[in-house]
């Protein structure tokens, strides 16, 4: 055999190695997907075996509940159960007992602003009905400043009318 032949041949080989390598790789990759639809139903099942158990623990606790009989190695679980619930209830009395608290306080809260408003309100009434007597006194004083002004001006006009008139009958006389 000649050289080319040889390397034909190698060619063919390689060929065929390299097709058998992507047909494995094409079945692993099929058995993966496969197997991961498999893995997947599994924990599907899994979730509804989960459910029935809860079913089951419900069914048996609401028997405890009703002082029916039950297993003896679930009593315990059942009254781990019982004492958990009888902390919710007493968590969620603690909650009522906040709230009331809080309402209460809000509603001090609330009380003290309005007697807050109505102080102030009392307290700029007060302050304005000062002011209002103030001016007063003030528009008086100005009335009376003016009046005794206007006399003034008035005798010292007639002050001046009669120099004017002394003053005119000396020219003349």
């Amino acid at each position: 055999m000649g050289f080319f032949d040889q390397l034909g041949d190698v060619a063919k080989n390689l060929g065929a190695a390299a097709g058998d390598l992507a047909k494995q790789v094409s079945d692993k990759t099929n058995d993966a997907l496969e197997i991961s639809k498999l893995n997947s139903k599994i924990a599907a099942e899994k979730l509804e075996i989960e459910k029935e158990k809860k079913k089951i623990s419900e069914a048996l606790f609401d028997k405890f509940a009703k002082g029916e009989e039950v297993p003896e190695e679930i009593k315990e679980f059942c009254e781990n159960i019982k004492a958990r619930f009888q902390n919710i209830d007493s968590l969620n009395a603690e909650i009522e007992k906040v709230k009331n608290t809080a309402g209460k306080k809000a509603e001090e809260v609330k009380d003290a602003v309005e007697d807050k408003v109505e102080e102030v309100k009392e307290a700029v009434q007060d302050k304005a009905e000062d002011v209002a007597d103030k001016a007063e006194e003030v528009k008086d004083q100005a009335v009376d400043t003016f009046n005794e002004v206007k006399e003034n001006v008035e005798d010292k006009v007639e002050d001046v009318k009669k120099d004017i008139k002394d003053g005119i009958d000396n020219i003349q006389n």
